[in-house]
This record gives structure tokens, sequence and C-alpha cells, in this order.
């Protein structure tokens, strides 16, 4: 439960992880408030939904001296590594200047709310296998625009803790339903409900396997979330399992689900270059606040792979 009493703010609600915070914090009690980027005709969280344009300081500082929110988590920005990477500017001005103009919202609005800033990973760039688990003291090395941009977003939290408490969540892999096909586990899921209903031939096409990742249930993101912000505490937290697997335990692990029999192939065009053949992080610091995952490894998969088969069946996919 969230002891934030009030109206909660979630920016980029409309989003993957966003509706997943909706609804966490209903389930909770809350008052909440959508934030999204615009108004579109298949956007029904139900609850208050209002614009919020990072990219457009006038509409930030409206909505905060509108809503004047007891609590905020800001999921909003360019989640998509590829897409930041190709558009580099955007990818700052919306995830650095995006974040700024919130803050100072907050600030001259006199809020004193807790913000929950939605970090990543991505952020500690290439490390050593020596420097595993990753803990929230190890040093940045931002190795592209979009943990540049992540970086530069996480800065600002000590600039304004001051002024209310900030708490900077620094996110490793997670998945679940709802989850777009740009990323790995939601990609191959997708391609066996695709085969078990016979509109593709039983050959699943993936990329390199070999990197070692560890990931988590949407579900329990979202948990980390609303601790961090119901205890207030400003900080930096990492949300993880600390159990790597290499990429092609987790995908062996879902095609032993699969209702035929499925053959694997490497398709060269899903070949990119990983920056660090193992990542895996300490969640002590939020575990110590009473966080802990909740969803096992095979049960993400098959929570996954029932939400692809139930889009492949209604014809949506």
């Amino acid at each position: 439960m969230t002891e934030t009493v009030g109206k909660i703010l979630v920016t980029g609600a409309g989003g993957f992880v966003g509706s997943w915070m909706v609804r966490r914090l209903l389930d909770s009690g809350a008052d909440v408030v959508a934030g999204v980027h615009n108004l579109r005709h298949d956007i029904d969280l139900g609850v208050e939904t209002a614009v919020l344009d990072l990219d457009d300081a006038s509409s930030v500082f409206t909505l905060i001296e509108r809503v004047r929110p007891a609590g905020i988590v800001h999921l909003a920005g360019l989640a998509s590594p590829h897409i930041a990477n190709s558009r580099p500017e955007v990818a700052h001005r919306v995830n650095f200047l995006g974040t700024l103009r919130l803050l100072e919202a907050c600030k001259s609005a006199k809020l004193g709310c807790p913000v929950v800033i939605a970090g990543s990973a991505t952020v500690y760039g290439r490390v050593e296998l020596d420097e595993l688990p990753l803990r929230e003291t190890q040093p940045l090395r931002p190795a592209d625009h979009y943990s540049l941009s992540k970086a530069g977003q996480e800065s600002l939290a000590s600039l304004y803790s001051g002024e209310f408490p900030v708490m900077v969540a620094r996110p490793f892999n997670h998945t679940g339903p709802g989850q777009v096909r740009d990323f790995a586990l939601p990609a191959f899921a997708a391609q066996i409900a695709r085969i078990e209903s016979g509109r593709q031939e039983p050959v699943l096409h993936v990329g390199d396997l070999s990197a070692e990742r560890e990931f988590l249930h949407v579900s329990d993101v979202v948990d980390a979330y609303a601790i961090l912000l119901a205890r207030r505490v400003s900080g930096t937290y990492n949300v993880c399992t600390g159990n790597a697997l290499p990429m092609k335990a987790w995908l062996d692990r879902l095609v032993a689900q699969a209702k035929v029999p499925i053959s694997i192939t490497t398709d060269p065009r899903r070949v990119f270059p990983q920056g660090n053949p193992r990542l895996a992080g300490d969640s002590g610091r939020l575990r110590a606040l009473g966080w802990s995952p909740r969803f096992t490894g095979d049960e993400i998969l098959a929570d996954l792979l029932a939400y692809w088969r139930s889009r492949i069946a209604s014809g949506e996919e």
C-alpha cells in the first residue's frame, strides 16, 4: 500500500510500464492522474488523464500547478535505446531536459512531494566481470546517447533532493504483457505464438544468445516504484534480481513451454555487438526497504507467452 495521500501523477502512463504503474497504484487505493503525451482514442486507463508534453515547458508547469500531486512516478521519456541513439538530440531533450522541467515545476509550485525517477541500468555502461554484481556506487560509464541521456537525468536528482525526496530507480531488464516485440523475450514469445497458431513455420529466428542477462516481471518493477514512493528516502536504487542467465537459457525455457516442436536458427540480421557479456545487479539497498521480486523466471515467461497467444488468437497481431 502506498502511504502517500493525495493525487499521484504517473508520467508516461500510456506506455508499457506506465499502464502497469497506474494499475498498481489503483490497487493500493491511490487517486491517480495519468500523464500522457497526447490523448489518443485507444488510451483508457480508468483514471483522470491529462496531457504532459515534456518537450513543452508550459505543458509541464501548467499540469503540475493544476494537479498539485502528492507524489510523482516519472516514467515518461524516450525509452527505446535504438530510437534514442538514432535521434540523440531528441533523447537528451526529452530524457534530460524534460526531467529538469518536471523537477523545476515541482520546486516552483513548492509541492514538497516525493518523486520517483525511472532511470536505467544502462548507465553503468561497459563493465568488467570482476565488478559484478553491480552496486549503486559503481562509477557510471554511459556508452551511447541513450545511456548518457539517462545518466544526465539521474544527475538532476541530487540538485533537487534538498527540496523534496527524489528517488532514482535503476531497473535492469524487465518484461511482461504489453511489452512490444522490439525487445528480445517478447519477440521470441510472439514467434512461438505464431508458430503454434500455424502462422509461421516451426522455426524461431534469433540473434546472438551468448550474453547473460537477468529479467524481472514488470509487476515487480512497479512494486519497487510504489515502495520507493511510499518510503520517501532520497537516493539511487537498483531494481534487479542478481540472477543472470545466458539468453539461450531464457529462450530454451520459453521454448519448453511451447505446445509444438520448434527449432531455432540464427538470423544474421538480428546479431548485434554485445557490450557486456554478463550483467547482474545487487538490489540490497532496495530490499532493505521491503522489496523483493515475486515472480520466478518460468512464471515471467509463462505470463509473456500467454499474452502473445491471446493477441495472436484475437487477430491483434
